[in-house]
């Protein structure tokens, strides 16, 4: 089926579909912007700063808690901004086409992955050439 565009859209993406889809990945961004609240919280908590004692054990300890939560919040930060970039493809009636083929993505990926942006083989070529 083709969209107002005449570009070739997945036909399994029916309307109940996507409205899942969406709520999935709207509850996902809900939860993932509290986790980001909480992870910043505990890094600007003041016991972080500098440890509490001379023991390199520790200050090694809290150096790695704290790369730790720097980690967490920014992969967080990345699927946020994965899953706008999807509702935004769904706004714009794109959502389901790959971003660098322009071929539909495989129903069951996008089960598996709503905020997936390219098909399998494109992201297959995007790995190898890392």
């Amino acid at each position: 089926m083709a969209d107002h565009t005449g570009t070739r859209r997945p036909e399994a993406l029916d309307a109940d579909l996507l409205s899942d889809l969406r709520g999935q990945m709207e509850s996902e961004r809900a939860q993932l912007r509290q986790q980001i609240l909480r992870l910043e919280a505990d890094f600007r908590d003041e016991s972080w700063k500098e440890p509490r004692s001379d023991d390199d054990a520790e200050t090694g300890s809290a150096t790695f808690e704290r790369e730790r939560t720097i980690s967490l919040a920014q992969n967080s930060r990345s699927m946020v901004a994965r899953i706008d970039r999807a509702l935004a493809r769904m706004d714009a009636g794109t959502y389901g086409l790959c971003s660098n083929c322009g071929r539909p993505i495989d129903r069951d990926r996008l089960l598996a992955l709503p905020h997936a942006g390219t098909c399998m083989d494109c992201q297959r070529r995007a790995e190898r050439s890392r």
